[in-house]
């Protein structure tokens, strides 16, 4: 409650920190007055209903509460009274969220507002008096996504590289078949993949299909050879792989 020169002030509203009922005196006499008056506050929440076919009553689904609208009259009257009305209409044709603060009825929890109409009238004979219209409207903030922290993106971007390398890894590979003099597959039969100039070899064995694969091979160049019951292959497979690539050398079938 705010008293001055007699008179008192029951209802605080403030927009955009300019004070919408106040008195102010100078040397006894009273300079400005800013009043309000016909104030309506407005609540609506979104309801849906849905009919069921078949069914007695319907369903009803509460979407959320919408922004309250507040709409009010006033009247500024003194020497600045057209100076903060037009301070008031420049955040109007602005259009931007504006900080709001009143203690009226259903809406003191309001902190931000928009304003939707205003209308400014001037009382003719009365010298600095204006009346103005004003409707505003809730704003509420939008709900940002969550992002992740920088130390947990960069922890997950590190973790997607690691497992793209290893894939990457694995598609480095040769494969091929052994065969007999007769051509039908060698089953046992030992490959021999050398790497570097012997600096690697690598054994391994045919399947029953006489197929064989050895994966994660460095890229380079490999001689591939095959033996059977102690017996060396004379016929050589030079096979050259490449970054993120592989070998398939099915089609140079090596004779044991």
């Amino acid at each position: 409650m705010k008293k001055s020169g007699g008179l008192e002030f029951k209802m605080k509203i403030e927009i955009g920190n300019i004070p919408l009922v106040m008195q102010k005196e100078e040397d006894g006499k009273i300079v400005e007055v800013r009043s309000v008056m016909n104030i309506k506050t407005y609540e609506k929440r979104s309801i849906v209903e849905h009919k069921i076919p078949g069914m007695n009553g319907n369903i009803f689904q509460d979407l959320g509460r919408d922004p309250v609208k507040i709409s009010f009259e006033g009247i500024f009257q003194g020497g600045n009274a057209k100076e903060n009305l037009e301070t008031i209409r420049s955040k109007f044709k602005l259009g931007a969220e504006i900080p709001f603060n009143s203690d009226i009825t259903g809406a003191s929890e309001v902190s931000q507002v928009l304003i939707e109409e205003f209308g400014i009238e001037d009382i003719g004979g009365i010298k600095n008096q204006y009346k103005y219209y004003i409707t505003l409207r809730e704003y509420k903030i939008p709900i940002e996504e969550e992002t992740p922290a920088p130390e947990q993106e960069e922890q997950a971007k590190d973790a997607v590289e690691d497992m793209t390398d290893d894939a990457l890894a694995s598609i480095n590979y040769i494969t091929g078949k052994v065969l007999d003099a007769e051509g039908n597959p060698k089953k046992d039969a030992i490959v021999k993949i050398i790497w570097n100039a012997g600096e690697i070899e690598i054994g391994i064995k045919t399947n029953e299909e006489g197929v064989y694969r050895q994966d994660n091979l460095e890229p380079g160049k490999y001689i591939v050879t095959a033996e059977k019951e102690g017996y060396i292959s004379e016929n050589e497979i030079e096979v050259v792989i490449k970054s993120e690539g592989g070998a398939d050398i099915k089609e140079k079938q090596i004779e044991g």
